[in-house]
């Protein structure tokens, strides 16, 4: 850290003003990591409660209903409430033709759990770019720094009559410095981009599993409402 503190110290302003922002990309990403991390964490438990629940509750539709209408952050419950909405507003009909019923209902429920899952995907996607943009332009940044202080040190070389090692390494140290802070910015967060996409697409297999669950259950209460 010593070394890092040092280099920073004798680098150009340019050099500063590349490690601040570089710093301040950091902090950014680790705010995001810290809040997406706190986010997937309580998804998951959400899910985990709204699948011991459904099984507690088995096939009663209102009962499971009433139990999740106020849990609004619950990406399951919202599923659900989507599905069980949107087949309420499916008008049961009296003709015998069946099979049109249940296409009609079937398709209504798909339209529904879709726009579910799209809206929880969008929500948990939310905040990964700036991850992504971290980890990317990070080190360019840090390599930007690095090339600026390396030409400074030629300039220098040019116009002093014998440069030495000891003259020349100060420059050199303070060049790097700004790719070993990009480095640092940049590895945490992709490594944390990676980990959270993961647990998007785990996430998401579970609310399409339970879609499908669901929308079996909510097509034979309302086929047999129909009959």
């Amino acid at each position: 850290m010593g070394t890092l503190v040092s280099g920073y110290l004798d680098s150009s302003w340019a050099g500063r003003v590349i490690v601040l922002a570089i710093i301040c990309a950091s902090i950014f990403s680790w705010a995001i990591i810290l809040f997406k991390a706190r986010q997937f964490r309580r998804g998951e438990r959400e899910l985990e409660q709204f699948r011991q629940l459904f099984d507690h509750l088995g096939g009663n539709l209102d009962a499971l209903y009433e139990q999740t209408v106020h849990s609004r952050g619950n990406p399951a419950s919202k599923l659900f409430q989507a599905c069980y909405r949107e087949i309420h507003l499916l008008a049961p009909r009296g003709d015998s033709n069946m099979a049109v019923i249940r296409a009609e209902v079937v398709e209504g429920v798909e339209r529904a759990s879709e726009r579910a899952i799209t809206e929880t995907e969008i929500l948990l996607q939310r905040g990964l770019s700036v991850l992504t943009m971290t980890a990317s332009i990070s080190p360019l940044m840090g390599l930007l720094g690095t090339v600026w202080g390396i030409l400074e040190v030629f300039q220098a070389m040019d116009r002093a009559a014998a440069p030495s090692i000891k003259d020349i390494a100060p420059g050199i140290s303070a060049a790097l410095v700004t790719t070993v802070f990009g480095l640092l910015a940049a590895m945490p967060a992709a490594a944390a981009y990676n980990l959270f996409l993961v647990r998007v697409n785990r996430m998401l297999a579970m609310l399409e599993n339970f879609a499908g669950m669901i929308s079996n259950i909510l097509v034979r209460h309302q086929l047999r409402q129909a009959k």
